[in-house]
């Protein structure tokens, strides 16, 4: 298989992941209508089915506008749209998103791309909770992860560093570190990270 090939495969692989799980709610919820007659139940049945959509629309725009052209590269892609995508997406996760607005800044479409999947990369730094930052303006970008156990897995660093080529099916759980390598260095910039105990920093200069 083609290196190209596989990383489609991968991205794939990531967005089928994301999506199944509030599409299999949205089955159960629709089964449960279908074999209940109670008014309380149908009401439950009717409110896992309102929240399971919600979610599975959060994740589609997000992914869409990180892993996909959003309406092709010769469109813009507003920053606030992309902040608002983001914060959505992290509704139900354990960590909380920070993304101040950045006023009349309009970063280009590929740097914001990249802010989104770093933002994604930043997460699995905050598997137990936390408060990610996000900073992006006209000339850079950063990602900023504060809590005790804060900590990058060593998978993402490489990715993100280029010490690591997208190969099995266990690089699906992180693309988004190797799709945010290949985005700074089309828009020339270098990717630097620091860690230090209970921190770490993305950034995109």
């Amino acid at each position: 298989m083609s290196a190209d090939l596989n990383f489609t495969s991968l991205i794939c692989s990531r967005l089928c992941h994301d999506l199944v799980g509030p599409v299999g709610a949205i089955s159960n919820g629709i089964e449960l209508m279908e074999m209940e007659d109670e008014p309380e139940m149908m009401k439950d049945a009717l409110d896992l089915l309102k929240h399971s959509a919600a979610n599975a629309s959060r994740r589609l725009k997000f992914l869409r506008f990180a892993f996909g052209s959003s309406g092709g590269d010769e469109l813009p892609l507003p920053v606030r749209d992309a902040r608002q995508a983001a914060l959505d997406f992290f509704t139900d996760h354990r960590l909380e998103l920070i993304w101040p607005d950045a006023g009349s800044a309009e970063p280009a479409k590929g740097r914001i791309r990249l802010a989104l999947n770093l933002t994604m990369a930043g997460a699995a730094g905050l598997v137990r909770g936390g408060e990610l930052t996000v900073s992006v303006d006209n000339d850079s970008l950063t990602v900023t992860g504060v809590h005790d156990r804060a900590a990058l897995p060593d998978a993402v660093v490489e990715a993100l560093e280029g010490r690591r080529e997208a190969a099995g099916g266990e690089d699906a759980r992180i693309i988004e570190s190797f799709l945010a390598r290949k985005l700074a260095d089309v828009e020339g910039l270098v990717l630097t990270i620091e860690q230090s105990p209970g921190r770490f920093t993305i950034a995109a200069r």
